[in-house]
């Protein structure tokens, strides 16, 4: 997985990871984690864009870090 590319959603059901913006934002919304109107993709994807190996955020009830290329 690309160290530029990786992120991990922590949510009440477990965990998922993803290897892109993308496929986070589907996630987060799809699965009710974010709110559309409030939230919408391309804003979702904007700060996770932004976000730095190691950073974490918060997004309702679930929690997105930024990881690292695994082993």
């Amino acid at each position: 997985m690309n160290a530029a590319m990786a992120f991990i959603a922590e949510t009440p059901d477990g965990e998922v990871e993803f290897p892109s913006t993308g496929p986070t934002a589907d996630y987060l919304l799809d699965a009710a984690h974010a709110n559309a109107d409030r939230e919408p993709h391309w804003h979702l994807r904007w700060c996770l864009d932004r976000m730095v190996v190691g950073e974490a955020m918060d997004v309702r009830d679930a929690r997105v870090h930024r990881v690292g290329p695994r082993d």
